[in-house]
């Protein structure tokens, strides 16, 4: 076992402990280096600065991911929000974690954030200056940067992953391609499930899964986080910042295949560690039937997908409740396939997205959207334990406080049973 794997055991150990908690503020440069850091251990020089007041919070969703605000004192205006001091564009990477038996720090970054909306406040012998930071996809959607120039395009059969590649190669002073000064001189992370697969389009031609089935154009208003969604839409994939700030493309079509991916928790009756789990359903948002309605040729052929939940073990079955159908019009789908597995994605979510678990617990540190924990399930018959894919958790940064953890159990994905069109 190496050395960082003995660590992170340790430290998943020291959990289950009243253990001491780390908080760490890193102000980087525009390289990526760190500029200088703020935390609540003594040792460090500026450690009274960070407060530690405000929270972190993460929800799986394409887009802006993660968010989190900070409050700093500020009575030296070290902190203050002006230019050559902290300023737009400014990047601060957070990290939590604890301090281990031996006195070891043992920290897991959270996020790197960009400043959305500085503040400040005056009370008499005290200055604060408080930061709400949202995560890279800033950078792109037009809240701190990507608003296009006019249109943006993308031509059919151009590999959808350096497409998206580009797009952060581009420079941020002159959306020059391949600039000195790249939007995020980080690479993105892509999923290698899409390659060597293909789609039929709706003509009969069969083209790769991995390049542009049509030609992409952007409205001249949008910015490049619309390319980005776009581009994501042609695979039905999933997008955004992970927590250590690089961009990540991962499929949709097998998030719901979890068997496989580790535990990261198991939540069980009795443990300190699981304060209380609260079942939330909306059945007015439930569907068991999804039609996606794609893109019509010159021939008047619709590509088409068609996905119901007819499976006996689920609960909201057509069988139990009836057929509740959902059309979605998806007019740059130009395959049977690409429909179809959208629609089965959509089915899987809207079948659960409304019945979920919200889990208060203590403070954990490694856990991240869409992966795997454990609980057991005190609402069926044997309490049994269930697999649970996260769906998004809120925490304090502060020593106290409890953290919530929103998730869906995987034995409430039902199986989609596909309607060929």
């Amino acid at each position: 076992m190496s050395t960082q794997q003995t660590l992170y055991q340790r430290y998943l150990a020291q959990l289950r402990t009243n253990f001491t908690k780390l908080a760490k503020l890193e102000f980087l440069n525009p390289d990526g280096s760190v500029a200088f850091a703020l935390d609540n251990q003594e040792k460090n020089k500026r450690s009274k600065a960070f407060l530690q007041d405000g929270n972190i919070s993460c929800a799986l969703q394409n887009g802006t991911r993660r968010q989190a605000s900070v409050t700093l004192a500020n009575l030296d205006n070290a902190y203050e929000y002006a230019v050559n001091k902290i300023w737009f564009g400014q990047q601060i990477r957070l990290s939590e974690g604890l301090i281990l038996p031996d006195g070891t720090e043992y920290t897991i970054p959270q996020g790197v954030f960009l400043i959305e909306e500085p503040g400040e406040a005056l009370e008499p012998g005290k200055k604060t200056a408080t930061f709400q930071l949202v995560d890279k996809w800033a950078n792109l959607d037009g809240t701190l940067g990507g608003n296009l120039e006019g249109a943006y395009s993308v031509t059919a059969g151009t590999n959808i992953f350096a497409a998206m590649a580009s797009i952060l190669k581009l420079d941020r002073y002159t959306m020059e391609s391949n600039g000195a000064n790249p939007i995020d001189p980080l690479s993105p992370i892509f999923t290698n499930w899409y390659n060597g697969k293909t789609q039929t389009l709706t003509d009969g031609t069969v083209v790769s899964l991995t390049d542009a089935p049509y030609d992409y154009l952007s409205d001249d208003s949008g910015t490049l986080g619309d390319v980005a969604l776009g581009l994501a839409e042609m695979l039905a994939a999933w997008i955004g910042y992970n927590q250590a700030g690089r961009l990540v493309i991962d499929p949709s079509q097998d998030d719901i295949l979890d068997a496989t991916k580790p535990i990261l928790w198991e939540f069980k009756l009795g443990d300190r560690q699981l304060l209380n789990a609260e079942y939330l359903t909306r059945p007015a948002e439930i569907f068991n039937d999804i039609i996606v309605a794609g893109a019509t040729d010159d021939v008047n052929f619709t590509a088409r997908g068609r996905a119901q939940n007819r499976d006996p073990a689920s609960d909201t079955c057509i069988s139990r409740i009836g057929m509740k159908t959902k059309r979605i019009p998806m007019s740059n789908y130009y395959s049977n396939d690409i429909c179809q597995s959208y629609a089965a994605w959509q089915l899987k979510r809207s079948a659960t997205v409304n019945k979920r678990v919200s889990i208060a617990s203590t403070q954990m540190f490694h856990l991240v959207e869409n992966e795997i924990i454990t609980l057991q399930r005190p609402d069926k018959p044997g309490n049994p334990v269930e697999r649970h894919v996260i769906q998004g958790f809120t925490r304090p940064l502060a020593q106290t406080g409890s953290m919530t953890i929103e998730a869906i159990s995987v034995n409430d994905y039902p199986t989609a049973t596909i309607i060929e069109p």
